[in-house]
């Protein structure tokens, strides 16, 4: 069943606290008929993965400038919306973004780093305080109207919650600039499906599944790109870099590559990566001369030190053509 009520209120953010309560910071804004109405913005989930993923749009007028415009026009409040021919925000029928952009964070990151929402969240919430944006927050409305929640991805969901799925109901934040400047903050739990059938029901893997599981033991570590044809000579390239191995670590913990192995899938040739902890949410590149690559076409393999096939990508003669040029096996 959709949210009931859903709908995008249109107003003036006044404070941001994101530590005002457990589990969800909150926005204090203004629609010029109350100036204490409050907005209620996850910062982890109840579920047994308590991660969330987000995305940044930095110039959302040139995503969508029809869309932004209709939002524009709406005079300050609530407005109810429902359906694919309103303005509700749908993640992935609307495509403002890509699933597999998405960056999964924690509000207690347990290696300490750059992984906390908070991270994100408050500096482009605080710059909307600061400079009297305008702020647009879809989701559904308190049941005293003294405000909004679900200020999230509202489908994809299992388990307790898969009655809240719909299509056309997701929620999100949205702000003007006075420079003229618009950016999104979109948030959705990393229990959720990436696909979604037409109720808004879950279809597939998860975003953790997408993105990375955060176990901190090598499943999260990806093969994100190769460089397979170097300018000139593979190993004695006349500029730029050899061959070369990229791989991107998606999960919220550093993980230990010592004793790990990048193959080539077709000849069996490897090289061993020592000493090696790849920290999270990066990517770092190996030069790979013992397992040479071919130009026409392979499959590398990356795996752990006991031998288990972590990752397993292949690329074509045509991909491996021009010099110089990056192999993508992931967005990110």
């Amino acid at each position: 069943m959709p949210l009931k009520g859903y709908g995008v209120w249109k107003g003036t953010p006044t404070k941001w606290d994101g530590t005002a309560k457990p589990g969800h910071g909150h926005i204090t804004f203004t629609d010029g008929t109350s100036t204490r109405l409050d907005a209620a913005v996850n910062i982890e989930s109840k579920s047994s993965d308590s991660r969330l993923v987000y995305w940044v749009i930095r110039n959302m007028a040139t995503a969508s400038a029809t869309y932004t415009s209709s939002l524009q026009s709406l005079s300050r409040g609530f407005h109810s919306q429902k359906g694919a021919n309103s303005l509700g925000l749908d993640f992935l029928r609307l495509k403002l973004f890509k699933p597999e952009d998405g960056i999964l964070l924690s509000n207690n990151p347990p290696d300490g780093g750059n992984n906390n929402i908070l991270d994100y969240l408050d500096p482009i919430l605080n710059q909307a305080v600061e400079s009297q944006a305008e702020i647009y927050l879809f989701g559904e409305p308190y049941s005293d109207k003294t405000g909004i929640h679900d200020i999230h991805m509202n489908q994809g969901n299992s388990g307790q919650w898969k009655k809240d799925n719909g299509t056309y109901q997701d929620g999100g934040i949205i702000l003007a600039f006075p420079d003229g400047h618009w950016e999104g903050v979109f948030l959705a739990f990393a229990t959720q499906t990436y696909k979604t059938d037409d109720e808004g029901g879950p279809v597939g893997d998860t975003f953790a599944d997408l993105l990375g599981g955060g176990d901190g033991k090598g499943g999260d570590v990806k093969i994100e790109a190769a460089l397979v044809n170097p300018y000139g000579p593979d190993q004695t390239p006349t500029k730029g870099e050899g061959e070369t191995v990229y791989l991107l670590n998606r999960s919220t913990e550093t993980v230990d590559l010592d004793g790990w192995r990048i193959e080539n899938g077709v000849a069996g040739k490897s090289q061993v990566l020592k000493g090696v902890k790849l920290v999270a949410q990066s990517n770092r590149g190996f030069a790979v001369p013992g397992a040479a690559l071919s130009n026409k076409g392979g499959v590398i393999v990356l795996k752990d030190k006991g031998g288990k096939v972590v990752h397993q990508v292949k690329y074509s003669k045509d991909q491996a053509q021009r010099e110089g040029v990056l192999v993508y096996f992931l967005q990110k």
